[in-house]
């Protein structure tokens, strides 16, 4: 079988009678190769140097049950239109769509009144689902690069500890992360989760400034500044994939 460097950038696998196309992305930093399902790019096959094509067809066979019933969460995913609630920091917000000759095409107006999130956008733009989530996107990163910062801030006062640099962004597979260089990554859809959840993904990090690993030491770091943290990593687990529009 041929090596990483003649796989083909994707395929279709038939899992439960489904036709399911899949793409294939090489990772220099992967050490495992991971099954990734996203509603922007759907299946997703992450494979480190030196994944034959072989492991790849076993690996999605193995995980076939996973795929069809993650396939099926992003199908019964509310369609983003008029009246849909997006969670912020669990919160209800409501969202409004509102078409006006206001604003330039293909450039959507994303305002917050109350609980009501209104996105002003031009009659031709109306039924761009992708233009719609770039706006939104946009705009919880935007309160995510303000709201985040500060509340690490907060977190830290029971810890004390001097960290580096702390970066927003999309993180594909995780929620947050620590270099050994002390800096510190957050996933800007946590602004979609409850307050106490974000709050413990910022502990979880700021732990992870003194103990690198899992080890038991680690999780008392964490305990001692959330010490229900094993609900809110419980529910980060089953409710994560919601953390989407």
């Amino acid at each position: 079988m041929a090596r990483h460097s003649s796989l083909p950038p994707g395929g279709t696998v038939c899992l439960g009678g489904q036709n399911i196309p899949y793409t294939i992305r090489i990772s220099a930093r992967a050490r495992i190769l991971r099954l990734v399902v996203r509603q922007e790019s759907g299946l997703e096959i992450v494979v480190p140097s030196g994944v034959r094509s072989r492991q790849i067809e076993e690996a999605l066979q193995r995980k076939a049950s996973w795929i069809l019933k993650s396939m099926r969460r992003l199908q019964d995913m509310p369609e983003l239109k008029d009246g849909r609630e997006l969670s912020c920091l669990g919160t209800l917000l409501k969202l409004q769509l509102i078409v006006s000759d206001r604003v330039a095409a293909g450039r959507p107006r994303v305002t917050l009144a109350g609980e009501t999130l209104m996105v002003t956008l031009r009659e031709s733009d109306w039924n761009s689902s992708t233009l719609l989530r770039g706006a939104l996107e946009t705009w919880f990163r935007r309160r995510a690069h303000t709201l985040i910062p500060d509340r690490l801030i907060a977190a830290n006062q029971k810890f004390g500890f001097r960290y580096g640099r702390v970066t927003i962004k999309e993180q594909k597979s995780r929620w947050g992360s620590c270099s050994r260089a002390g800096n510190l990554n957050f996933n800007w859809r946590l602004l979609m989760a409850p307050l106490p959840v974000l709050d413990y993904v910022l502990i979880h990090e700021l732990a992870h400034l003194q103990e690198l690993n899992h080890a038991p030491a680690f999780w008392q770091l964490v305990a001692s500044a959330c010490p229900d943290y094993q609900i809110q990593r419980r529910w980060l687990r089953e409710h994560g994939h919601t953390l989407r529009f």
